[in-house]
């Protein structure tokens, strides 16, 4: 049968500002039939995004085809110009984002948006395209879809969002879907929904997909063959069971190396770490143990106790027909160790250290108390300033968190000079060190946020958050949208800082193995209420409540069934 999607011997370049061109791909070969589903693996950086942008014709002005052809169902699409690549997006070819929160316009309603691809790539229209768009969220198993129709994005969940994605890019029934990164911000009960759903799909409807994705239990799961890229070089292809279960390449056995498991704890990841023991980098650790404090490994250094968060329909103050967020949420966070919060989408973890931080006021009859002193106590600017010091923050997202027009070295100091903490001429050397302390060169201080990796992004985030010299840290997602090799890399840095400084980390997580990496114990949540607590090797590998093992039973695991 002839391939639906044939790339033979592709290579791409990007033009440089100086005129020079940077090879992007360089001879990547692939056949796709239709019905299959192909995986397209490697290190952020590697090329893939830039494959599925190529068979869309989206690769932007500053890229261009040096080599090689991209056949769809015989008809080399490379040469196509943009009006023969608008004739087929969307009608042969979709699209699914990696955030279908930006993927979808938050000022149109589903139906709008909906209705209006239908009409855009198909023959029906008025009530007979609203009828249809009823039937597609219901064949990607939107529950309640009539109702979905008149709902805006951020009146639903992610993973609702996501199915409406999937409805969107099956509209026209195209021959072909490119997923690029479809469930890197999902918990691990919706991923597995998603897959199952975008898996049917292909198998009902004959479509062919290529999965982009740096989640190596996802392809296992999902792919019927996998491609791995290093650099823009395919350097192994085949069936996933033989890429993933008997990797022949020393990079795919890296990548493998690299993923965390739920079944074994690992003291380090085995990769090569990032730092080296230089001049500076003792300097910043010696400037963080000089205000870390020290030697309370045991006691508690933050309580919690009923803690309970009512949103109404604005997400202002509680109400008694508002959404109950938390709901009588208590325990204690011990100096020196790392506490694991999991839990699905909406059961409150977040909210947990929004609460914490003080970014949200909780209900009457809530307590929180830092240090044996209760938070809402700290109400002066003085108490509030020393608060802010000892309660620091690693976001999910490494670039919308850092200020895109301020340098690396000014968002890692930039707060620690308006407390006072240290002068400008102090802080320009301190951001180099606390640099080489994070594993990046002191050049790096007067690179820009965009000029960074994802990977070198955390870092920055990392040291800015150490920058206060905290004795608490609440690290929420901070590896989500990481590769995995870039994933363990960065838990490698938190441990090895941890161990260094004696910091306690509250950790947040959609992936347990993760969670089973980094934490002593674990709270399990669902629905803001607490379901399990316990030691993490325990909850985590023997578990008391069934929705526990619903959750670690959602989680895409590397077995195959011919194995």
């Amino acid at each position: 049968m002839a391939p639906l999607l044939a790339i033979e011997d592709l290579s791409i370049a990007y033009q440089l500002g100086d005129g020079r061109d940077a090879e992007a791909i360089s001879g990547f070969s692939l056949h796709l039939e239709r019905g299959r589903i192909v995986g397209i693996v490697g290190q952020s950086g590697a090329g893939k995004s830039t494959i599925g942008k190529a068979i869309l014709g989206l690769m932007g002005d500053n890229a261009r085809i040096t080599g090689g052809t991209i056949a769809l169902d015989g008809t080399d699409i490379t040469r196509f110009s943009e009006a023969r690549f608008a004739a087929i997006r969307g009608k042969r070819i979709g699209y699914i984002y990696q955030n279908p929160m930006t993927a979808l316009n938050p000022v149109l309603s589903i139906g709008e948006q909906l209705i209006e691809a239908i009409e855009a790539n198909t023959t029906r229209r008025g009530g007979d395209a609203r009828a249809y768009a009823v039937e597609l969220l219901k064949s990607a198993e939107v529950t309640h879809a009539e109702e979905r129709l008149a709902k805006y994005p951020h009146q639903l969940s992610g993973g609702l969002c996501q199915r409406i994605v999937f409805a969107i890019a099956i509209a026209a029934q195209p021959d072909l879907i490119i997923a690029d990164e479809p469930t890197t911000a999902l918990d691990v009960t919706v991923q597995k929904a998603v897959l199952a759903t975008l898996k049917k799909l292909a198998r009902e409807k004959q479509i062919s997909i290529v999965l982009i994705t740096h989640d190596m239990g996802v392809v296992a799961q999902m792919c019927d063959g996998v491609s791995v890229l290093w650099r823009g070089r395919l350097v192994e292809h085949g069936p996933t069971a033989q890429v993933i279960g008997a990797p022949r390449e020393r990079y795919t056995r890296d990548l493998m190396a690299a993923i965390p498991t739920v079944d074994h704890k690992r003291a380090r990841f085995d990769v090569l770490d990032s730092f080296e023991d230089t001049p500076g980098r003792r300097r910043g650790i010696a400037f963080l143990k000089s205000g870390i404090a020290a030697g309370r490994d045991g006691q508690s250094l933050l309580s919690i106790r009923n803690l309970s968060k009512t949103f109404d329909a604005q997400g202002g103050r509680g109400t008694s027909g508002g959404f109950r967020a938390l709901d009588g949420v208590a325990f204690e966070v011990f100096a020196g160790e790392t506490l694991g919060i999991v839990g699905e989408s909406g059961s409150g973890k977040s909210t947990i250290g929004r609460a914490i931080l003080g970014l949200v006021e909780p209900d009457a009859g809530a307590s929180i108390a830092f240090q044996g002193r209760p938070i809402a106590e700290m109400r002066g600017r003085r108490d509030r300033v020393a608060l802010s010091r000892s309660l620091q923050c690693i976001f999910q997202d490494p670039y919308s968190s850092l200020n895109p027009r301020m340098n690396a070295g000014t968002n890692i100091t930039y707060g620690i000079v308006a407390q006072g903490l240290v002068s400008r001429a102090e802080a320009k050397v301190l951001a180099q060190d606390l640099l080489e302390v994070v594993g990046l060169p002191r050049a790096a201080a007067g690179k820009m946020p965009h000029a960074f990796s994802g990977g070198e992004r955390q870092r920055i985030g990392i040291a800015r958050a150490l920058a206060f010299r905290p004795e608490l840290i609440f690290c929420d997602e901070p590896t989500s949208a990481l590769d995995v090799t870039v994933q363990a890399e960065i838990l490698n840095l938190m441990k090895e800082l941890q161990e260094t400084l004696g910091l306690t980390l509250v950790f947040v997580s959609h992936d347990l193995a993760v969670v089973r990496q980094m934490c002593d114990r674990v709270i399990v949540m669902r629905a803001g209420r607490m379901v399990e607590e316990g030691n993490a090797d325990e909850v985590l590998t023997a578990p008391r409540e069934t929705y526990t093992r619903d959750l670690l039973a959602a989680m895409p695991r590397i077995a195959f069934e011919d194995a």
